[in-house]
């Protein structure tokens, strides 16, 4: 083998080894965002866990505020507003494409399944009455369980 055919099979080696190293970074870029975005949606999720130990049983088997204590009904509303801007918030990352169509899908799921319930209809209606201008994302998911 000449000098030049070693020289030629060198590049072309070393062309291979570039294009393989290319992929495989590629690869491990793609595999660190996707556990990047897991974490984020799971921390999004945590944060969904925290507000719910303040919502009643009562509530989730379809009870008004009303029918619970006066100050369950206190802790029960902070509740559901900080689950109302929770949902606001995902509805929004799932716009700008940080959140997975999957976890979207459950979630706008169970925005909806929340949404019907009556604490939450009743805290969603004075939320949405006495602050027309925000929340924007939500009332776009909420809209379509008035449609459905």
């Amino acid at each position: 083998m000449t000098y030049s055919e070693v020289f030629q099979l060198v590049q072309a080696l070393a062309s291979l080894a570039t294009v393989v190293l290319v992929v495989l970074t590629w690869q491990q870029i793609r595999l660190v965002r996707k556990q990047a975005t897991t974490t984020f949606e799971d921390s999004l999720a945590a944060q969904y866990r925290r507000i719910m130990e303040d919502i009643p049983t009562d509530i989730w088997l379809g009870s008004q505020l009303k029918a619970i204590t006066a100050e369950r009904q206190v802790r029960c509303r902070d509740a559901i507003y900080r689950y109302i801007d929770l949902s606001n918030e995902q509805a929004f990352l799932h716009d700008k494409m940080r959140v997975t169509d999957e976890v979207w899908t459950e979630w706008s799921n169970g925005i909806k399944g929340h949404m019907k319930l009556p604490a939450f209809k009743e805290v969603w209606s004075e939320v949405s009455q006495k602050s027309p201008d925000s929340f924007k994302e939500l009332r776009r998911v909420v809209a379509k369980i008035v449609e459905a």
